[in-house]
């Protein structure tokens, strides 16, 4: 019983070293920063890792006002008049990341206090 339980766990071991390496998946790890804020609208750079592939990226503002968004094959953006809420300093963003056939293989939705 000791020998199979080991071989059990032997096997496990290796599978996990030896196994399939993972990825990282589109928009794992988006990075966002205020580069200025007037009080009514603010400049937003927006980075997230590289994913092979991915061939296009759509961002946009929801909370915009009127909402806008851009395409981009790069992995960073710097999204211009972006506006919060009303009564508020919270805009949200979101990164939509594509295939070469056009279809939708992770999206992110972003809240960011402007003010920070």
């Amino acid at each position: 019983m000791k020998v199979i339980a080991s071989f059990g766990l032997l096997i496990l071991v290796a599978s996990m070293i030896l196994g399939n390496p993972a990825f990282a998946e589109s928009l794992d790890n988006v990075r966002i920063l205020v580069l200025n804020y007037d009080g009514n609208s603010a400049t937003v750079k927006i980075t997230w890792n590289y994913d092979d592939k991915a061939t296009n990226y759509k961002i946009g503002c929801v909370s915009c006002n009127p909402n806008t968004e851009k395409f981009t094959t790069g992995n960073n953006i710097t999204f211009n008049n972006v506006t919060p809420f009303p009564n508020s300093s919270y805009a949200m963003l979101y990164v939509i990341t594509y295939d070469s056939e056009n279809k939708i293989i992770s999206a992110k939705q972003l809240i960011v206090d402007l003010s920070q």
